[in-house]
Protein backbone atom coordinates (compact mmCIF):
# COMPACT_ATOMS: atom_id res chain seq x y z
CA UNK A 1 0.00 0.00 0.00
CA UNK A 2 1.60 3.23 -0.85
CA UNK A 3 -0.14 6.41 0.64
CA UNK A 4 0.23 10.36 -0.40
CA UNK A 5 -0.80 12.75 2.35
CA UNK A 6 -0.95 16.12 0.38
CA UNK A 7 -1.22 19.56 1.95
CA UNK A 8 0.36 22.86 2.34
CA UNK A 9 3.19 24.13 4.55
CA UNK A 10 1.86 24.53 8.21
CA UNK A 11 -0.61 21.98 8.32
CA UNK A 12 1.62 19.41 10.20
CA UNK A 13 3.00 16.94 7.50
CA UNK A 14 6.77 16.83 8.83
CA UNK A 15 4.59 16.71 12.58
CA UNK A 16 2.73 13.26 11.37
CA UNK A 17 6.03 12.02 9.51
CA UNK A 18 7.69 11.62 12.53
CA UNK A 19 4.83 10.77 14.88
CA UNK A 20 4.35 7.79 12.55
CA UNK A 21 8.29 6.84 12.56
CA UNK A 22 8.13 6.68 16.36
CA UNK A 23 5.39 3.87 16.04
CA UNK A 24 7.28 2.17 13.16
CA UNK A 25 5.43 2.99 10.19
CA UNK A 26 7.29 3.53 7.11
CA UNK A 27 7.21 7.61 6.27
CA UNK A 28 8.77 9.87 4.36
CA UNK A 29 8.82 13.51 3.99
CA UNK A 30 9.21 14.46 0.86
CA UNK A 31 11.03 17.90 1.51
CA UNK A 32 13.79 15.88 3.29
CA UNK A 33 14.60 12.73 1.70
CA UNK A 34 15.97 13.83 -1.86
CA UNK A 35 12.30 13.59 -3.08
CA UNK A 36 11.91 17.49 -3.82
CA UNK A 37 14.42 19.81 -5.60
CA UNK A 38 13.61 23.75 -7.08
CA UNK A 39 14.19 23.90 -10.76
CA UNK A 40 13.86 26.93 -13.10
CA UNK A 41 11.41 27.44 -15.97
CA UNK A 42 14.07 25.03 -17.86
CA UNK A 43 14.50 22.75 -15.51
CA UNK A 44 17.50 22.98 -13.86
CA UNK A 45 18.28 22.84 -10.40
CA UNK A 46 18.40 25.84 -8.68
CA UNK A 47 18.44 27.13 -4.50
CA UNK A 48 15.68 28.27 -3.06
CA UNK A 49 15.43 32.08 -2.78
CA UNK A 50 13.48 33.37 0.00
CA UNK A 51 13.49 36.77 -0.62
CA UNK A 52 12.72 36.26 -4.31
CA UNK A 53 8.73 37.13 -4.23
CA UNK A 54 6.12 36.67 -7.24
CA UNK A 55 8.56 36.85 -9.81
CA UNK A 56 10.80 34.45 -8.63
CA UNK A 57 7.91 32.05 -7.98
CA UNK A 58 6.90 32.91 -11.60
CA UNK A 59 10.35 31.36 -12.90
CA UNK A 60 10.75 28.24 -10.20
CA UNK A 61 9.11 25.18 -9.15
CA UNK A 62 8.97 23.20 -6.53
CA UNK A 63 9.28 19.46 -8.40
CA UNK A 64 9.59 15.51 -7.61
CA UNK A 65 12.42 14.19 -8.41
CA UNK A 66 10.05 11.36 -10.39
CA UNK A 67 12.69 9.09 -11.23
CA UNK A 68 13.47 8.75 -7.34
CA UNK A 69 10.13 8.64 -6.22
CA UNK A 70 9.29 5.39 -8.89
CA UNK A 71 11.99 3.80 -7.22
CA UNK A 72 11.37 4.61 -3.66
CA UNK A 73 7.83 3.15 -4.06
CA UNK A 74 9.43 0.30 -6.10
CA UNK A 75 11.42 -0.42 -3.13
CA UNK A 76 8.73 -0.42 -0.71
CA UNK A 77 5.51 -2.23 0.00
CA UNK A 78 4.23 -0.17 2.36
CA UNK A 79 4.63 3.83 2.32
CA UNK A 80 3.74 6.99 3.46
CA UNK A 81 4.57 10.10 1.85
CA UNK A 82 3.87 13.22 3.05
CA UNK A 83 4.37 16.28 0.89
CA UNK A 84 3.28 19.60 -0.91
CA UNK A 85 4.47 19.90 -4.63
CA UNK A 86 3.52 22.11 -7.29
CA UNK A 87 5.55 20.99 -10.08
CA UNK A 88 5.61 22.67 -13.22
CA UNK A 89 2.62 23.03 -15.71
CA UNK A 90 2.41 20.17 -17.81
CA UNK A 91 5.56 18.14 -16.92
CA UNK A 92 4.52 15.39 -14.48
CA UNK A 93 6.58 16.49 -11.68
CA UNK A 94 3.85 17.83 -9.10
CA UNK A 95 1.77 16.26 -6.29
CA UNK A 96 -1.38 15.97 -8.60
CA UNK A 97 0.16 14.71 -11.55
CA UNK A 98 1.82 11.46 -9.61
CA UNK A 99 -1.07 10.67 -7.74
CA UNK A 100 -1.89 7.76 -9.75
CA UNK A 101 1.43 5.96 -8.08
CA UNK A 102 -0.75 6.21 -5.26
CA UNK A 103 -3.25 3.42 -4.07
CA UNK A 104 -4.60 6.39 -1.34
CA UNK A 105 -4.58 9.77 -1.35
CA UNK A 106 -5.29 12.32 1.43
CA UNK A 107 -5.77 16.18 1.63
CA UNK A 108 -4.82 17.65 5.33
CA UNK A 109 -6.50 21.01 5.19
CA UNK A 110 -6.33 23.44 8.54
CA UNK A 111 -7.86 27.31 8.87
CA UNK A 112 -5.88 30.33 8.00
CA UNK A 113 -5.29 30.74 11.49
CA UNK A 114 -4.33 27.59 12.24
CA UNK A 115 -1.38 27.85 9.29
CA UNK A 116 -0.36 31.15 9.85
CA UNK A 117 0.19 30.12 14.14
CA UNK A 118 2.31 26.76 12.74
CA UNK A 119 4.25 28.65 10.31
CA UNK A 120 5.14 31.42 12.40
CA UNK A 121 6.20 29.16 15.32
CA UNK A 122 7.80 26.34 14.46
CA UNK A 123 11.58 25.51 14.59
CA UNK A 124 12.07 22.90 12.73
CA UNK A 125 11.69 24.83 8.93
CA UNK A 126 12.15 28.46 8.35
CA UNK A 127 9.69 28.21 5.50
CA UNK A 128 6.85 30.48 5.74
CA UNK A 129 8.34 32.99 8.16
CA UNK A 130 8.85 35.76 5.46
CA UNK A 131 5.70 37.32 4.94
CA UNK A 132 5.83 36.94 1.23
CA UNK A 133 5.89 33.43 1.88
CA UNK A 134 3.21 33.01 3.92
CA UNK A 135 1.26 35.35 2.07
CA UNK A 136 1.61 32.85 -1.13
CA UNK A 137 0.98 30.02 1.43
CA UNK A 138 -2.50 31.21 2.10
CA UNK A 139 -3.30 32.35 -1.09
CA UNK A 140 -2.24 28.59 -2.68
CA UNK A 141 -4.14 27.26 -0.27
CA UNK A 142 -7.47 29.25 -0.64
CA UNK A 143 -7.48 28.71 -4.26
CA UNK A 144 -5.42 26.50 -6.48
CA UNK A 145 -4.93 23.52 -3.88
CA UNK A 146 -8.70 23.56 -2.28
CA UNK A 147 -10.09 23.92 -5.17
CA UNK A 148 -8.07 20.63 -6.84
CA UNK A 149 -8.85 18.16 -3.83
CA UNK A 150 -12.36 19.02 -4.17
CA UNK A 151 -12.49 18.69 -7.84
CA UNK A 152 -10.78 15.49 -7.39
CA UNK A 153 -12.37 14.19 -4.53
CA UNK A 154 -9.30 13.63 -2.29
CA UNK A 155 -10.37 12.85 1.39
CA UNK A 156 -9.78 15.93 3.58
CA UNK A 157 -9.00 15.59 6.80
CA UNK A 158 -8.66 18.56 8.89
CA UNK A 159 -5.63 19.19 10.56
CA UNK A 160 -6.02 20.64 13.11
CA UNK A 161 -7.45 17.07 15.03
CA UNK A 162 -5.04 15.49 17.33
CA UNK A 163 -1.91 13.16 15.74
CA UNK A 164 -3.08 10.29 16.49
CA UNK A 165 -6.30 10.54 15.06
CA UNK A 166 -5.15 11.65 11.76
CA UNK A 167 -2.77 8.98 11.74
CA UNK A 168 -5.85 6.43 12.58
CA UNK A 169 -7.62 8.09 9.83
CA UNK A 170 -4.55 7.87 7.23
CA UNK A 171 -3.36 4.09 8.03
CA UNK A 172 -6.64 1.87 8.85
Amino acid sequence: MHVLVIGIAGVGKSYLVDRMKERGFNAFDADSHGLTKFVDARGREVHYNPKGGDKWWSNHYYVFNVEYLKWLLKQNRMLYLFGDVGGRPGKGDGEFEVMNMFDKVYYLKASKAVIKRRLMTRKNNLFGKHQEELKGVLEYRKGELDSKAKKLGLKTIDASLPYKKIIKMITS
